[in-house]
């Protein structure tokens, strides 16, 4: 979801280019073929339900998809061995890929003309699931089906890990499917554990305890941290700040930095609805309310005890500046550990670092009367067919889907690419349930134990709000915080700003006078410009 290997292939040909080169190839394929959207082709052979496997599967054989997904590790992947896909179906596979705010843009653009330029999309579950959920194919009514061919593991929550399904592919309507669940980024902890071990008799003789991180440690105690390293590095000491925020110029990111602190405190969510399957009437907000003034108290306490650069750190520069050993603790996505444990451009490699389940909710901090948890977010990307397109080329696609995302190609992924799996069963596999421990081959398992085997699971896992205005509603939350941040506004008039602004969005209690955020563009990266590579210094929200 957020990595961007170098060498990335971007195909960008405009329609007029198109034309002149190719509009008119489908014409030459001779009969039987169709063109259907932006360089998408058609060939079909009807099957039957008794029809052999291989039929099924090369029942489109001579069709051509286009594929428009974020620049991820499994696009990468596939791309790389899409020639297994073409043998196995004939079916030829146009990739595109780019930054998620650019995809997101192109995405809605096709869905909302009634176009199918691009038959496969990359559905992240918020930024591009919850506005566009109904324009995407219910692939539950093809889970099945006989006359198509069937991934042996299924499609139901049990095949994927906990939430992995409804979090990506289910929006506001529980009996629907409209995405396969393709990719991961999962928040956990990544911390220093010399620099821990080093420092834990000062900090002690300071804060009356350890200084350690586990499943128990708290939101306060990740403050205390903060606080210490900040003055250490003040005093003239050769140490890390403690901490730094996700904020940078991707509104999404900030916007799940704070949900965390958020939930773990009496699971706390914006609006009283179905967190996970989202709701298209979301209702007045809870902003506002005592609890989510506590909060922003304390995120402004952490804010001022982070990194000096902590307003610039999105994704990215917020883990090139933890593996440039700036940092001694971070709330990071845990794909971000392959790059991590490199040793050749990360300083926090080699046994430096370990990793822990997103901090817990501080007791006193809660006066909701709710529950501690560790609150977990996460962006989950599936693969999602455009509704626009034929029946016809809707199965196509289909075959493409389960391919892409079957156990197979999810345990390729995570040993070639530094991936994060989707499905359950890749962590049966012996060679991945070996890599969990150290010495490794797949860094990223070393965060499963804090991820898939805790942070997924309930009570610490949230991922709303989904509502139709999401994209809107992460600009608002990511505005009004930075300016709270930045000194322009106390945490008590942020949380009122919040409340009247998103009860406007959602046509609640509408008010007059209200001060929208300023509108801050993602910035484009142009073809051709420098990408990270996978084990250096590497991040995708498009910061």
């Amino acid at each position: 979801m957020f990595h961007k290997p170098k060498n990335a292939l971007y195909s960008r040909v405009s329609r007029r280019k198109f034309l002149e080169l190719g509009g008119y190839g489908a014409t030459l394929l001779g009969t039987g073929s169709l063109a259907v959207g932006f360089n998408s082709v058609l060939m079909h052979s009807p099957v039957q339900a008794a029809s052999s496997e291989e039929a099924k599967w090369k029942q489109y054989a001579g069709s051509k998809l286009v594929f428009l997904s974020e620049n991820t590790p499994p696009s990468f992947a596939i791309r790389e061995n899409i020639k297994a896909f073409y043998d196995l179906t004939g079916i030829e596979v146009e990739i595109l890929t780019d930054d998620l705010p650019v995809v997101q843009q192109k995405t809605g653009i096709d869905l909302r003309s009634g176009k199918a330029d691009y038959v496969l999309n990359y559905v992240q579950d918020k930024p591009i699931g919850a506005p566009f959920a109904d324009f995407f194919v219910d692939q539950s009514r093809m889970f099945g089906d006989e006359t198509l061919p069937q991934d042996p593991e299924g499609y139901g929550d049990g095949a994927w890990f906990e939430n992995f399904l409804t979090a990506c592919g289910r929006f506001y309507d529980e009996s629907k499917v409209i995405a396969l669940p393709y990719d991961s980024a999962v928040a956990a902890t990544f911390y220093r554990q010399d620099l821990f071990e080093k420092h834990s008799k000062d900090f002690e003789a300071e804060y009356g305890y350890r200084l350690e991180f586990n499943n128990e440690t708290t939101w306060k105690h990740v403050l205390d941290i903060a606080k210490f390293f900040k003055a250490a590095k003040e005093s003239g000491m050769d140490v890390p700040y403690g901490y730094a925020q996700h904020q940078g110029s991707f509104a999404w990111t900030t916007q799940l930095d704070i949900q965390r602190l958020m939930f773990s405190h009496g699971q706390w969510i914006d609006f009283p609805i179905d967190d996970k399957l989202g709701s298209k009437t979301p209702g007045p907000t809870n902003w506002g309310d005592e609890q989510s003034v506590l909060m922003l108290e304390k995120f402004k306490e952490l804010g001022d005890a982070s990194h000096p650069d902590n307003l610039a750190n999105g994704t990215l520069e917020l883990n090139t500046v933890y593996q440039a050993g700036n940092l001694a603790m971070q709330v990071q996505f845990h794909e971000f550990a392959a790059s991590v444990e490199d040793e050749k451009t990360s300083r926090a490699a080699g046994g430096r670092t370990a990793y822990a389940p997103c901090p817990k909710g501080e007791p006193s901090w809660i006066i909701n009367g709710g529950q501690a948890v560790n609150g977990t977010n996460c962006g989950i990307g599936g693969i999602g067919i455009n509704a626009n397109a034929s029946e016809d080329m809707q199965r196509a696609a289909y075959l493409f889907a389960i391919w892409s995302t079957s156990k197979q190609n999810q345990y390729e992924i995570l040993a070639g690419l530094g991936g994060t799996p989707t499905r359950r069963s890749v962590l049966d596999i012996p060679e991945v349930a070996a890599a969990r421990e150290r010495p490794t081959s797949m860094p990223n398992a070393l965060t499963f134990d804090a991820v898939y085997d805790y942070g997924i699971k309930d009570p610490h896992f949230v991922l709303g709000p989904k509502i139709p205005e999401a994209n809107e509603y992460h600009s608002i939350i990511a505005s009004e915080t930075q300016a709270m941040l930045s000194g322009e506004m106390t945490p008590q008039e942020t949380a009122d700003i919040l409340r009247q602004q998103l009860n406007d969005l959602n046509g609640n209690y509408p008010r007059r006078g209200i001060r929208w955020p300023v509108f801050r563009p993602p910035e484009i990266v142009l073809v051709g410009s420098e990408r990270p590579p996978v084990g250096g210094p590497s991040g995708r929200l498009g910061d």
